[in-house]
């Protein structure tokens, strides 16, 4: 696949949601860690 601006934005696109949702579980883990402590 050839790399254009296209592909960029896919990419870009994906990885950010990735985060998103890497983040919003690491959140949710450490609310439910701290309500069980």
């Amino acid at each position: 696949m050839p790399f254009t601006s296209d592909t960029a934005h896919v990419a870009v696109k994906t990885a950010s949601t990735a985060l998103d949702m890497l983040f919003k579980g690491e959140l949710e883990y450490n609310t439910k860690k701290e309500s069980v402590e």
